[in-house]
């Protein structure tokens, strides 16, 4: 019996605010018909807050309007599809314009009807006239202290005034007694608190907006931004695995949906999840990066050992990584008197490939050539050297250097791999000259 009872009290105060536009006693009309046009309005369209819902919610009460014209709660609600329509600043003075119109038409048949105060207290607001703004909020709820879209409202002012937090928070909490299921309230008092940075009082109301969201029927699609502001709180600290969650939760449920603000709210989304993804990849680049050095300094004499980290740090595509840690590697080994000559050579060509992905040829074609100039008979150095200067136009030298490289060729540069390298785009500018066509026999 208990049990049954607190279920017809939550239902008789829950949803007060989507159920408002059901009262025919606040917002009906003597013509059947016009309120029938009112409530489709409001339930069939304006609740998917989507553009086309717009739309037809202004249809839908221009013929309530045509039915009844003097219905003053059409007229307000009117004036808020305008209001509604002005947040994609597409044409914003003329919306504004038709939303102040309407507002007066309904004040003009009923000076008692609420909406039409917190509707005119918006206009006020873009006029830059915030005593008069608030003044019109406080009237809405003196007419109608019983309807929570006026305080939500009223709190919304106060949180932009930046100085009025304490007010904003007083009055979500009095729409929170009137109806506990409220959702927006837990955003806008979850902003506030987030504004103050008071973060865990902020992440506890996003938590509720969430659970919300999930569990009060009909769903309010505006509550999906809990997702998106809390996953902005936990990236601001650094958690950001768990704001990747609250993301791609976002991402999953907006996408199917026909939100009014839908692509900048996904492009937003999609901008941070790449911030959270790029901070977990420097997070684990840092933890390579200092684990490979500590295993430097355990063998600074070993060079198979630092070739096959050189491998390693080659291996992350970053030029930071490139230019910091394995070009001074490869230069060290390079130099060491303990390195074999073969790891020698593999170092060159590290560093040759390492200064050509950094985009600095000039460089690059020097150390081959300061090899060469020591070691004048290695044929994968005369390789080389014949390629990039075919490549840079010097197609001459570059023969040269490729014909030295056949004279010297050995059990790792063999015959046959030299003429299969021939075949390859590089050499295009050269294949029908003799002297390339000497180097296949």
């Amino acid at each position: 019996m208990i049990l049954l009872l607190t279920f017809i009290l939550n239902a008789t105060f829950a949803q007060r605010g989507f159920n408002y536009y059901r009262d025919s006693s606040r917002v009906g009309s003597s013509n059947p018909k016009a309120f029938t046009y009112f409530k489709k309005a409001y339930y069939d369209h304006i609740w998917t807050w989507s553009r086309a819902g717009a739309d037809s919610a202004e249809y839908y009460l221009k013929l309530a309007i045509r039915e009844d014209s003097s219905y003053s709660a059409a007229y307000a609600f009117l004036g808020h599809v305008y209001q509604f329509k002005t947040y994609d600043n597409v044409d914003w003075d003329h919306k504004l314009a038709m939303q102040k119109h309407y507002a007066e038409k309904a004040l003009s048949f009923h000076p008692k009807t609420g909406d039409a105060y917190s509707l005119m207290s918006d206009v006020k607001w873009h006029e830059k006239d915030t005593l008069q703004a608030l003044n019109l909020l406080r009237q809405a709820i003196a007419q109608e202290p019983d309807h929570v879209g006026n305080y939500i409202f009223l709190a919304i002012r106060f949180t932009q005034m930046r100085q009025a937090a304490d007010s904003a928070i007083y009055y979500l909490h009095r729409l929170l007694t009137l109806d506990p299921q409220y959702g927006q309230a837990y955003i806008k008092l979850a902003n506030v608190y987030r504004d103050l940075n008071q973060i865990d009082s902020a992440k506890y109301y996003y938590q509720k907006a969430i659970t919300h969201y999930q569990t009060i029927q009909p769903r309010d699609i505006r509550m999906l931004g809990a997702y998106y502001w809390l996953g902005q709180v936990l990236l601001k600290q650094k958690q950001y695995d768990s704001a990747r969650y609250y993301y791609q939760a976002f991402l999953k449920e907006m996408e199917p949906t026909d939100y009014y603000m839908k692509d900048q709210a996904l492009s937003s989304a999609h901008k941070d999840l790449y911030a959270c993804h790029q901070a977990l990849a420097g997070r684990h680049l840092t933890d390579f990066v200092s684990l490979n050095l500590r295993r430097l300094k355990e063998h600074p004499t070993d060079g198979p050992f630092q070739l096959g980290i050189l491998d390693d740090f080659m291996a992350i595509e970053q030029d930071s990584v490139a230019e910091k840690y394995a070009l001074p590697l490869a230069r060290r080994l390079k130099a060491s008197q303990l390195t074999r000559p073969d790891l020698q050579l593999f170092a060159t060509f590290y560093e040759y490939d390492l200064l050509k992905r950094l985009k600095r040829p000039g460089e690059a074609i020097a150390i081959l050539q300061a090899y060469n100039a020591k070691t004048p008979d290695d044929p994968m150095i005369l390789f080389e050297l014949g390629r990039m200067s075919v490549l840079s136009g010097k197609s001459q030298q570059g023969l040269i250097y490729l014909q030295k490289a056949k004279q010297h060729l050995n059990g790792i540069v063999t015959k046959e791999g030299f003429i299969a390298e021939l075949q390859g785009p590089d050499f295009d500018k050269v294949r029908e000259s003799q002297a390339y066509k000497a180097l296949l026999h």
